[in-house]
């Protein structure tokens, strides 16, 4: 491992476009941001994404250090808010994956006509694919505010997000279900108006 000096040799050296400076810098610094996202995430395969971004991170911002703290301590912080964010958004994917799995597994209530049995397993079916091709954000509001019944305000404490993101994101979601929805063969706009 470089010295605290020579690393910052390396860093003064990548700012001037000292060619290879950036190399030998990514290469000095990757032991120990794969040994900082190891110790951060716990697992092999996260620490080696998290350390490939971080490694990004700081060659792509190279220029904006201003040499008040120390480099490592610079890259240790950069490490550890990818690391954070690495964690929280394997978390999302995983309540998304068990709610997704909630919905597979969910039944139509029955109901006394066979074909309006058929129609909301339909429904159910559709509305699980939808669920989906939403974005992850959107995906998150949606279930939680109109399949589990959530206010918007509760939901954007849940998912520490600003209230008026959260709307918007509902909003988009929405429109693109109903969008979706009444694309499908068989269903317009005034299915319930025909006899």
């Amino acid at each position: 491992m470089l010295s605290d000096r020579e690393i910052l040799e390396l860093v003064e050296g990548a700012r001037q476009g000292e060619r290879g400076a950036l190399e030998r810098l990514a290469g000095a610094l990757r032991p120990l941001v794969c040994r900082w996202a190891l110790v951060m995430t716990g697992d092999p395969d996260d620490a080696e994404d998290v350390a490939q971004l971080v490694l990004m991170k700081t060659l792509n911002s190279i220029a904006s250090f201003d040499g008040r703290a120390r480099v490592t301590s610079w890259v240790y912080r950069i490490t550890r808010n990818a690391s954070l964010d690495h964690q929280k958004a394997k978390r999302r994917e995983r309540r998304l994956a068990e709610k997704a799995e909630w919905l597979a597994e969910a039944r139509a209530p029955q109901l006394e006509d066979p074909l309006d049995d058929i129609e909301m397993e339909r429904t159910l079916r559709l509305i699980r694919t939808l669920v989906t091709e939403l974005s992850m954000a959107q995906r998150e509001v949606f279930d939680l505010v109109d399949l589990q019944g959530l206010k918007p305000a509760e939901a954007a404490r849940l998912l520490e997000m600003n209230p008026n993101t959260l709307r918007v994101h509902l909003l988009r979601a929405r429109r693109r279900m109903r969008k979706e929805m009444l694309a499908q063969p068989g269903r317009t706009e005034t299915r319930g108006n025909v006899d």
